[in-house]
C-alpha cells in the first residue's frame, strides 16, 4: 500500500514541480510553445511572482474510488486568503540556501518579519475521519503578521474543547513568535549537515526534472488559456528520468510487471492549465486522473518488488482523481492584514514549557 501511495504522490509532485522554475524565469515549462507564446507565459509568471501582494481562492479535491469502502475516500479543500511582502526567490537562491543552513535561517527569519498573510481553510473530510469533527468540516483560520503566527482555536472541532480547557489554552485566537522560535531552533537546523546535503541534492535535481517534463509537455492555446498535457508514459520511460530515480541497488533491468505499469500510464491523464489576466496569472488548474487499469498495474509492480506488499489484502482503488483550482486577484495591490485583537503571543520558551508539560501528562497517564 505504501508503494502505491508513494507512486501516486510522486506523479503529483512532478507535475506541481513545474511551477517554481517558472517563477525564476525558467523557460523549461514551455514545452512545445512557440517563442512568442513561451514569452507570454513566462512573463506572466515572473510578474505574478514579483507582485508581492494579492489575494487568492483555492478549490481542491482528492477522490480515491474503490469497491472496498474502507479504501475509498474523498477530501474537499476550499480556501481563501491574501498576502503582502512576498520576496521572489530564484532557483539559484534556493540552491545557495540549501548549501548554507545559516544563511537559509537568516533569510527565512528576515522574510517572516516582512511578510503578512491570511489563510482560511476548510477541509471536507472522508467519512472515516469525519468522526473526530462531529461530521462537520475542519476549519483553520490562520494569520501571520510581523513574524507572529496566529490560529483561531474557536474554530477547531468541539471534540477538542475539553483538551484545550484541561491544558488552559484559550478557546480563541492564540499566537506564537515564529522569528523567536525559528532562531532558537536554528542550532538544530545548522548542525544537521546530512539534512543540508540532502536538500541541496534535491534542489540540484529540480531543474533536471523540470527540463525532462518540458520534453513531454504538449500545449494548446486558446486566447489567454494555455492547456498543457503531460505524457506520463514518455516521461517515466525516459532514461534520464529513470536515472534520477535509481538508488544504489537499482541496477536490474525493468521487469515485465514494471514495464506493464509504465505502459498503463497511457490511460492516465495529467493536465495543467494556465490562464492569464493581462500580464499576470489569473488562474492555475491541475487535473490528474488515474484509472483503475493504471492503478492495478502499479500495484502489481509494487507487489513484485516488495515482499511486505505481496501479502497485503487491501484492494486496489478503481480510480484516483485530483483537481486543483487556484485563482488570483488584486495582484500588486495593497492588502490589509492585521493581528487578531487581544491575542496572546507566546515565545519559544513558552512553547517548550507547554510541550514538556503535555509530554509529562501523557507519561503520567500511561503509567
Amino acid at each position: 500500500m505504501k508503494s502505491r501511495l508513494l507512486a501516486l504522490c510522486l506523479m503529483f509532485v512532478l507535475i506541481a514541480a513545474m511551477v517554481p522554475g517558472v517563477m525564476a524565469q525558467d523557460k523549461t515549462i514551455c514545452g512545445n510553445l512557440s517563442a512568442d507564446d513561451c514569452t507570454a507565459l513566462t512573463t506572466a509568471f515572473t510578474n505574478t511572482g514579483a507582485a508581492g501582494s494579492g489575494a487568492f481562492t483555492l478549490n481542491a479535491n482528492i477522490d480515491v474510488q474503490s469497491d472496498d469502502a474502507s479504501q475509498a475516500g474523498k477530501v474537499d479543500i476550499t480556501a481563501d486568503g491574501k498576502f503582502s511582502g512576498v520576496t521572489p526567490m530564484s532557483m539559484t537562491d534556493m540552491t545557495a540556501m540549501s548549501a548554507d543552513p545559516s544563511a537559509a535561517l537568516a533569510k527565512f527569519t528576515e522574510s517572516l518579519k516582512g511578510f503578512s498573510g491570511e489563510l482560511n481553510l476548510t477541509f471536507g473530510l472522508p467519512t472515516s475521519a469525519a468522526a473526530m469533527t462531529g461530521g462537520e468540516p475542519l476549519v483553520l483560520n490562520l494569520i501571520l503578521v510581523h513574524g507572529n503566527g496566529y490560529i483561531d482555536l474557536s474554530k477547531m472541532p468541539a471534540s477538542l474543547a475539553p483538551m484545550l480547557q484541561q491544558m488552559k489554552i484559550p478557546n480563541s485566537w492564540v499566537g506564537l513568535d515564529l522569528v523567536d522560535t525559528a532562531t532558537n531552533l536554528g542550532g538544530m537546523m545548522t548542525a544537521n549537515s546530512s539534512s543540508s546535503s540532502t536538500s541541496s541534492t534535491a534542489s540540484e535535481d529540480l531543474p533536471k526534472v523540470q527540463a525532462l517534463i518540458a520534453k513531454y509537455l504538449e500545449y494548446t492555446r486558446d486566447g489567454d488559456t494555455f492547456t498543457g498535457t503531460l505524457d506520463l508514459k514518455g516521461l517515466v520511460s525516459d532514461p534520464e528520468f529513470q536515472a534520477l530515480q535509481k538508488d544504489a541497488d537499482s541496477t536490474k533491468e525493468i521487469t515485465e510487471a514494471q514495464q506493464a505499469a509504465i505502459d498503463s500510464l497511457d490511460d492516465a491523464t495529467a493536465q495543467i492549465v494556465f490562464t492569464l489576466n493581462g500580464d499576470k496569472l489569473g488562474e492555475i488548474q491541475l487535473n490528474l486522473d488515474l484509472p483503475g487499469s493504471t492503478l492495478a498495474a502499479i500495484n502489481a509492480a509494487s507487489e513484485e518488488s516488495s515482499s511486505s506488499d505481496a501479502t497485503a489484502t487491501t484492494s486496489t482503488p478503481t480510480a484516483v482523481k485530483v483537481t486543483v483550482d487556484l485563482k488570483y486577484s488584486g495582484l500588486g495591490e495593497a492588502q490589509t492584514i492585521t493581528a487578531p485583537a487581544g491575542a496572546t503571543v507566546s515565545k519559544y520558551a513558552d512553547l517548550m514549557t507547554f510541550v514538556g508539560s503535555m509530554m509529562g501528562g501523557m507519561s503520567g497517564s500511561s503509567s
